[in-house]
């Protein structure tokens, strides 16, 4: 049965009309807002001088009860809903009393004529969207919802599933099936919005409706919904990260981490139902260490070529777990871009990203954790093909793949002398290729100047000389700088290959 006002007889009329002038005087003694005497308005209560004093004023969580609307009268039950709303129950009117204070009697009525009923009967001046004084695109009508507001809300009946048109099924199948609802409380996290059908029969409460099927529902004109609602509580730039339109993909490292710099960090971002950039972020790392790096001892034959070579820095300490953010980053639509710190020991991290916005702890959106091997300065990257077999002593090139992948710069340095430019006597670095059989011998294959600089490749095409011996012989690669040292001392272990090495053939003798 609809939740609906019966008319009230002349004396209740008249004792009605007494209360609101009595509430009046007291109101106006005590220096606040009343609402305007009409003596052919209908009330449940009078509205009381708190509900009225500043519309604009936070609220509370209230949720109305629930009107079951009678025939072609959903605009006015959803609009009794908001107004129940709106007072926090002050004022509780009937869907009947709302249509017959604004003359409207053919039916088929709009948020004008529930504007009209609402202000003769209440004095509440109820403006609305898209075109009458509360102009909202969907995003803001969601945070205002969120933040304990209502709204009617104007849409398509057959737009929504099956499941929600249960009232009235050959009501969605009419070619016209505008219908308005009440809704409220967004659950954002969730992406989910109350809604309160003036079609549901009985005791219906409201239930639970996934925003994608109520934007779907939703009339939107030129990106503003069409929608009357309480007034906004602030005024929002744009929506959290956590909202349901934000579709972030998963983090992307341009650059290897090397220790002591800038890890390069991009989202994509995907932004579904017309709401706006988000708001600056920071990235927040958690860098936490998984295995200490694997020490490899360099070749023995390796000193000749480090004899007069600074020693190195040595082995560097174990990882230890560290928490570093990037700067804030004002989105585009493409998504989120920053540099992340990278911890200042080199080794294996786990390494957990999210993105807080400026001003907040808690990150509005967390991802998966992945393993990032952070680098020393001092660091290379080596493609080193697999050869196959060959004939001791034959001759034979290989082609490798070299590349810079840390922050110091192999080049020689350059002095500048009385204005002419010279180059400094110094050893070169070099990139060396070295032999070792499984009995532990070992010989040099090649050394090749590697002058690069941070971040630069090069393809090398090395020439070679087989062992002298038949057996399986494993070609290694490795990185000596003259201040550094041998890059394998440093623990990382490069590029190696294993090689089959056949016996020289007999050849006779003329």
């Amino acid at each position: 049965m609809p939740h609906d006002v019966p008319p009230l007889t002349r004396r209740a009329r008249s004792l009605r009309l007494i209360a609101r002038v009595v509430v009046g005087l007291v109101v106006v003694a005590g220096s606040a807002a009343t609402l305007p005497a009409q003596a052919d308005a209908t009330w449940l209560t009078p509205v009381p001088a708190e509900a009225t004093s500043s519309p604009d004023r936070p609220t509370r969580e209230y949720t109305p009860h629930r009107v079951w609307q009678m025939k072609k009268n959903c605009v006015w039950a959803a609009g009794a809903m908001l107004v129940d709303k709106w007072t926090h129950g002050g004022v509780r009117v009937s869907q009947s009393v709302l249509r017959r204070a604004s003359n409207d009697k053919k039916g088929g009525s709009s948020l004008y004529n529930l504007a009209r009923g609402v202000g003769a009967v209440t004095g509440i001046r109820l403006r609305f969207s898209p075109g009458s004084g509360d102009t909202m695109t969907w995003w803001q009508l969601l945070d205002r919802i969120e933040h304990n507001g209502g709204a009617v809300l104007i849409g398509e009946y057959g737009r929504l599933s099956a499941y929600f048109t249960r009232w009235d099924r050959a009501f969605a199948n009419r070619r016209n099936n505008s219908h308005a609802v009440y809704i409220q409380t967004y659950d954002r996290i969730h992406g989910k919005v109350w809604l309160m059908d003036p079609l549901a029969e009985g005791h219906y409460p409201g239930e639970w409706i996934n925003v994608e099927a109520l934007h779907r529902f939703a009339t939107i004109d030129r990106g503003k919904v069409m929608a009357a609602a309480t007034p906004v509580r602030h005024q929002p730039q744009t929506a959290p990260l956590t909202d349901h339109a934000y579709d972030l993909t998963s983090p992307r490292l341009a650059t290897t981490a090397v220790a002591g710099s800038v890890l390069r960090v991009s989202v994509g971002l995907h932004i579904s139902s017309g709401f706006p950039n988000p708001a600056a972020h920071r990235f927040v790392g958690r860098w936490v260490p998984v295995a200490a790096a694997r020490v490899a001892q360099p070749p023995r034959l390796l000193r000749a070529v480090l004899d007069g070579a600074s020693p190195g820095a040595g082995l560097p300490p174990p990882p230890v777990a560290a928490t570093t953010s990037s700067a804030p980053d004002r989105p585009s639509s493409s998504g989120f871009r920053a540099a992340v710190p990278v911890p200042t020991i080199p080794g294996r991290y786990r390494l957990s990203l999210g993105l807080t916005e400026v001003g907040h702890r808690t990150p509005s959106r967390s991802f998966r954790t992945v393993v990032v091997e952070v680098v020393d300065p001092f660091a290379a990257r080596v493609s080193l093909p697999a050869v196959g077999d060959v004939t001791a002593g034959e001759r034979f090139k290989v082609k490798v793949g070299l590349a810079n992948i840390g922050s110091l710069d192999w080049r020689t340095p350059v002095l500048e002398a009385e204005g002419t430019r010279t180059i400094a006597p110094a050893t070169p670095t070099l990139f060396v290729l070295s032999w070792r059989s499984d009995d532990g011998t070992e010989l040099p294959a090649a050394e090749v100047p590697a002058e690069l600089a941070p971040g630069q490749a090069v393809a090398l095409s090395v020439a070679l000389v087989a062992p002298p011996d038949a057996g399986t012989w494993t070609l290694t690669a490795d990185v000596v700088n003259p201040v550094r040292g041998a890059l394998s001392s440093t623990g990382r272990d490069l590029s190696r290959t294993s090689v089959g090495v056949g016996p020289k053939g007999l050849s006779a003798e003329p």
